[in-house]
């Protein structure tokens, strides 16, 4: 069936080089980053479709709890007490240039209509179409410690107001 959601891509911004240099502290940082993201989602009505090593995709029925799903990921985030070998590295230590402090999460979001399907191994829903792709590339077009919107996301906003950071 077809219906309209709101897709979230999600990905921890330099992961890789992080798992090379301090693999114990990663094991760590992994427990903290995933336990925020499914409280977010619990909080937000949110559903997980999918983990993929370290990215998450899920799926919301207003684009309003998406991105309040994704502000408060970085929120939990930015206040998580990390390892100590993790804040040392370049792209974890605090940044007085923006909020950022830890593990730095990437999260696109998009909305429109989307095909969902039954995972006939798993039982999961799944979702197809454009939405998935355009997310996916919202994601991976912005900066760890980022929301990336699109333009049908603002649109059916009802108070965009309220998701502006002064």
């Amino acid at each position: 069936p077809s219906e309209h959601a709101t897709l979230v891509f999600t990905d921890i911004q330099g992961s890789t080089r992080t798992w090379e240099v301090c693999p114990d502290a990663m094991r760590i940082a992994m427990a903290l980053h995933n336990t925020a993201m499914r409280e977010c989602l619990a909080e937000h009505g949110g559903y997980e479709v999918k983990t993929i090593g370290d990215a998450f995709m899920v799926a919301f029925e207003s684009a309003r709890s998406a991105v309040q799903f994704g502000l408060g990921v970085q929120e939990k985030l930015v206040h998580a007490s990390w390892p100590a070998e993790l804040l040392v590295m370049d792209h974890c230590k605090w940044d007085d240039e923006g909020p950022w402090c830890g593990l730095r999460v990437r999260v696109g979001v998009h909305f429109g209509e989307v095909d969902i399907q039954v995972n006939p191994l798993t039982g999961r829903y799944d979702y197809f179409g454009s939405v998935v792709n355009i997310a996916a590339r919202m994601e991976g077009a912005c900066v760890g410690g980022a929301v990336a919107v699109t333009e049908e996301v603002m649109e059916v906003l009802d108070d965009v107001a309220m998701f502006v950071c002064t």
